[in-house]
């Protein structure tokens, strides 16, 4: 089983109801096309241990699914977020050591695979952070504590496939997290331990491609966990360890354009360590803002109408460490 890395500001803590609840925290989110209509928006309350689905950034139609416990309708720690085009919803249980997928909000046809002893095997998982599924119904999760990203053909494991192991080299991962499929189905992974951007051609590793190194600057990552693929081309990042929304035109990094500071403040446009991302095929990005326990909603990147909703706590309106957001 390869080793779990976490970076040390993974170690901070929220405080909430006069506990501390440790950050075991984060994913990706891909942003299908909505025919027009405004997509709901999902997302995984990590602290909470729930789902949260609402109408739009106001938080009407505000609706929870999942209590904290390995059974049946729980979750501890979601993190992962996907919503499939007919509705069925999946999450990575992150310390249940499995992935859910139910109908709708309601639970129905509660589904798991995995769990609840991490492992490093088949139908086995050591903390699964990122999950998306391809147009023929493909699941891929990134498998964050054994460094590895694995595909099946379904919930029950069937096909399943594995690539990666501990290292920085082709075919190696450290901590992946964010994951994204494009049209032409190639898979982008957030590298998070190796401060790089990962994308193949498939599951084989075939077309093994990186970009990033670990640093602040142009073409430079610290902690990338969130990756979205937009129907352009263009890439987003969300750089958690920086605090900063990262686009580029493609992998060699053309067209590295910024948003955010360094410096974390929920001042201004600014986040603290943001870990889930989410683009609208009309444009509005949107971002959960974790440590900051909200959700931030912009126009574009260079952050015109930003708006936010949450406040730290478990009920209406509010997050504590949100992960990912996912709009449907």
């Amino acid at each position: 089983m390869g080793a779990f890395v976490r970076a040390p500001w993974l170690q901070r803590v929220l405080a909430t109801a006069g506990a501390l609840v440790l950050l075991c925290l984060w994913v990706v989110s891909n942003d299908p096309a909505h025919g027009g209509a405004p997509p709901h928006i999902y997302v995984t309350d990590a602290a909470n241990n729930r789902i949260i689905r609402m109408d739009d950034i106001t938080g009407a139609g505000w609706t929870t699914f999942g209590t904290i416990g390995p059974g049946v309708n729980q979750f501890s720690f979601p993190k992962g977020l996907f919503v499939d085009p007919a509705g069925h919803i999946y999450a990575t249980d992150a310390n249940n050591a499995r992935i859910v997928r139910i109908d709708d909000m309601t639970g129905k046809n509660w589904t798991t695979l995995g769990g609840p002893v991490p492992g490093g095997g088949a139908n086995q998982f050591y903390s699964p952070t990122g999950i998306v599924a391809d147009s023929a119904g493909k699941i891929y999760v990134t498998d964050e504590g054994n460094n590895r990203v694995v595909r099946m053909d379904d919930m029950t494991g069937r096909g399943w496939t594995a690539l990666g192991a501990a290292g920085s080299g082709p075919n190696q991962f450290r901590s992946p997290t964010g994951i994204a499929i494009d049209a032409a189905g190639k898979i982008y992974v957030a590298d998070a331990g190796n401060a790089r951007i990962v994308r193949i051609d498939d599951i084989t590793g075939a077309g093994w491609t990186t970009f990033g190194s670990r640093g602040h600057e142009k073409n430079q990552f610290k902690y990338p966990v969130a990756i979205v693929v937009e129907s352009t081309g263009k890439i987003d990042v969300i750089d958690g360890g920086d605090n900063r929304l990262i686009r580029i035109d493609d992998m060699t990094g053309k067209g590295w354009t910024v948003f955010g500071s360094s410096d974390a403040d929920t001042k201004g446009n600014r986040f603290g360590n943001p870990f889930g991302l989410a683009i609208d095929s009309a444009g509005p990005i949107y971002v959960a803002d974790t440590r900051n326990n909200r959700l931030v909603r912009m126009e574009n990147i260079a952050g015109s109408g930003w708006t936010t909703l949450g406040t730290i706590g478990p009920g209406v309106k509010q997050f504590v460490g949100p992960q990912s957001v996912f709009l449907r």
